[in-house]
């Protein structure tokens, strides 16, 4: 009987593969030689799917930002609206090992966006989702009463955008810091009722 592929998995397998090459070499490590050595795949095999580099880099930051995104999505069923706002907020930052190799490997793979215009349009549609988030959240908590009427809502979102990117960045530098982040965001938050 013959054995069936889980093509899911298999790309799964692949983009892992790419992040560890990512994270522990840098990207110039990442061929597809190497990749398929990593991912324990027959270089022919990998090259059906991935024909180039590129495709692989590519495929690799598409996986880190639907796995955010299916992250993001699963606080949607949370009935109350500031809880649902904290959980959406923090899957992107990184305050475990899973977000954290996500986001490493995002901001090595947009820096190498010059290269590759295919990494900088998917870098830009990140940015501008989490935007949206950012605009959706300020507008559920007003909506629930937690925004203060005299806020501008644009502007709210932008400074929480700015906040959670920044927030981010400092969870990244030290995983000792993880607790003041989200204990900052939670201040912020609670100061839009103000």
């Amino acid at each position: 009987m013959p054995r069936t592929i889980d093509h899911e998995a298999r790309r799964a397998r692949i983009g892992e593969a790419v992040w560890r090459l990512v994270l522990r070499e840098g990207v110039g490590a990442v061929s597809l030689r190497s990749v398929a050595a990593e991912a324990d795949l027959v270089l022919g095999s990998l090259r059906h799917s991935f024909p180039t580099k590129a495709e692989l880099l590519a495929f690799a930051m598409s996986l880190a930002h639907e796995r955010a995104a299916a992250r993001v999505a699963r606080h949607g069923t949370e009935p109350d609206p500031r809880r649902r706002v904290d959980g959406a907020l923090h899957e992107l930052l990184p305050l475990d090992d899973e977000r954290t190799v996500e986001m490493r490997v995002h901001l090595a793979l947009m820096a190498e966006g010059p290269r590759h215009t295919e990494l900088t349009e998917l870098s830009d549609a990140a940015h501008d989702a989490i935007a949206g988030l950012c605009l959706s959240c300020v507008h559920e908590l007003r909506a629930a009463g937690l925004v203060a009427e005299r806020r501008d809502l644009d502007r709210e979102a932008l400074t929480l955008h700015a906040l959670v990117d920044g927030l981010a960045l400092h969870a990244m530098q030290d995983a000792g810091r993880r607790a003041g982040v989200v204990r900052a965001l939670g201040e912020h938050l609670d100061a839009l009722a103000d």
